[in-house]
């Protein structure tokens, strides 16, 4: 609406001016070389503006004939980029598609189209080279692309993933330093070199890593805070391995601050504070934990704070711990154990009892049945019908890996099959049934075999006995047979 009016109001304003020079009084006479021109003043205004109109037209005539040849060669560069462009993009696109010929094909045309932009091609025949094999031609473009600014980046990252497949890990964690120095904030450097620095034991580079990553947004706050409760973890355990208590107590006292319920920096520091002769503060520590967060890896460790004393009272202090979380399986089954040591047959049998009802005849529970049945009554046969069962029976919770649902038989930072980064959970493994036949995960199924396969060997391998006058087999196990398979079993 406004331009329509505006466009009225130049068109009046232009009738006007005409209308007044026409109405000018007067005339304008000429004589040039004989000729006499007699005039008014509104006709002579009209053709001087006739004349300049035409002069301006004729001007922009010659200037275009001037430039056609230039116009020319520039039309027909922009035609060129764009089917580079296009070649370019569709290079691209089978690269995604896995089109290695596609690719090869595209990224040559486009190497040809855009001679002038090589840094636009690189990328392309980079990938176009991978994907067909060569990996020294495309570490050859990668290694090109360092030399430009606009693509240093991207042929770091290349170079990057070819050190990562050959297991190069320092010359990986190099490029991972020098893709961060460049782009600080972008997630894969942040990741990148997470994963490498951790994985190198560069702990300070890979904790930092994860603090820029949460202070970024790249990680949350709460996922920033277990990995770095993890990574004080692993350097407390090595510490600790290598003789360096003091450090690992400082170590292990971070971690659990970090994250409080991650069940083995919490028993660590309590072994690490054992050590230096801070038992009641072990014991404390265990004894909040449990409350959150029952474990029988916390029981064991609370049960060594006193390795002086009788198995009688040690279960009379594990009961004290227990009460704040009295039935909880975690709770029967550790009060079974020490009863077992103790000897106190029948609240051992309560508590196996118990927590059958609570989680079922799992391989814990079935392995210490068969340990009671020994040790009580000496009845090998209901010992072995016991152990039997644990073949065939579920595993009621262990380490389950979150990532291929293996079955570690303790807590370390990586899973000891996928590899991935604290992936070990505390939990029941899932099943996963057919309607016809039952099946579970691969991973689950041989991790299952490591964990319990060897017990249940050791079960066959019992010696038989043969009796003369019956002539039957018997199968005598030994107690401490039994007692070290039950002791040593994590499921």
């Amino acid at each position: 609406m406004k331009r329509t009016l505006y466009y009225f109001l130049k068109l009046a304003l232009l009738l006007a001016v005409v209308i007044w020079i026409a109405n000018r009084p007067g005339t304008v006479e000429i004589d040039w070389i004989g000729y006499r021109l007699e005039t008014s003043v509104g006709i002579l205004f009209l053709g001087v503006v006739f004349i300049a109109m035409l002069a301006a037209y004729l001007y922009r005539l010659w200037r275009g004939l001037i430039k056609a040849p230039a116009l020319f060669g520039q039309a027909r560069q922009d035609n060129r980029k764009k089917r580079g462009y296009k070649a370019l993009t569709q290079g691209m696109v089978a690269v995604a598609a896995g089109d290695a010929q596609t690719a090869t094909l595209m990224a040559r045309k486009a190497e040809a189209l855009l001679a002038d932009e090589p840094p636009l091609t690189m990328l392309l025949s980079a990938q176009s080279a991978q994907l067909q094999g060569d990996e020294e031609a495309a570490t050859n473009y990668f290694t090109a692309m360092l030399e430009s600014g606009e693509t240093r980046f991207l042929g770091l990252r290349g170079l990057l993933i070819q050190a990562q497949r050959r297991g190069d890990l320092p010359l990986a964690l190099e490029l991972a330093k020098q893709a961060h120095a460049i782009s600080p904030k972008t997630p894969w450097v942040l990741e990148s070199l997470f994963e490498l620095s951790e994985a190198s034991g560069d702990f300070a580079i890979a904790d930092q890593a994860l603090k820029d990553g949460a202070k970024t947004k790249n990680l949350s706050s709460a996922e920033a805070t277990r990995k770095r409760a993890v990574i004080k973890l692993e350097q407390a355990l090595i510490s600790r391995d290598d003789g360096r208590h003091d450090e690992a107590l400082v170590l292990a006292r971070e971690a659990y601050k970090l994250a409080p319920d991650l069940v083995p920096a919490v028993s660590l520091l309590a072994e690490m504070n054992a050590r230096a002769g801070k038992v009641r503060a072990a014991a404390k520590t265990l004894n909040k934990a449990w409350k959150n967060q029952p474990h029988r890896e916390l029981a064991r460790a609370y049960m060594s704070l006193w390795p002086s004393e009788t198995p009688v009272e040690r279960v009379k202090r594990l009961g004290q711990m227990v009460a704040s979380n009295p039935d909880h399986y975690e709770s029967h089954i550790a009060l079974a154990e020490a009863n077992l040591r103790a000897k106190l047959w029948g609240e051992a049998r309560r508590h196996l009892k118990l927590a059958e009802e609570d989680k079922g005849a799992s391989r814990l529970v079935c392995r210490l049945m068969g340990q009671l049945e020994q040790e009580e009554h000496g009845n090998s046969k209901a010992a072995a019908a016991w152990f039997e069962k644990a073949e065939t029976a579920l595993v009621a919770h262990n380490w389950i890996c979150d990532s291929c649902g293996a079955i570690a038989d303790q807590w370390q930072a990586h899973c000891g099959d996928c590899g991935r980064f604290d992936s070990l959970t505390w939990k029941r493994p899932t099943l996963v049934k057919s309607p016809d036949v039952p099946s579970q995960p691969a991973g689950q199924k041989a991790a299952l075999d490591r964990v319990v396969g060897n017990e249940i060997q050791e079960v066959k391998k019992l010696p038989a006995v043969l009796d003369h006058e019956s002539g039957k087999k018997t199968l005598k196990a030994p107690t401490a047979e039994i007692e070290g398979a039950a002791r040593d079993l994590g499921a």
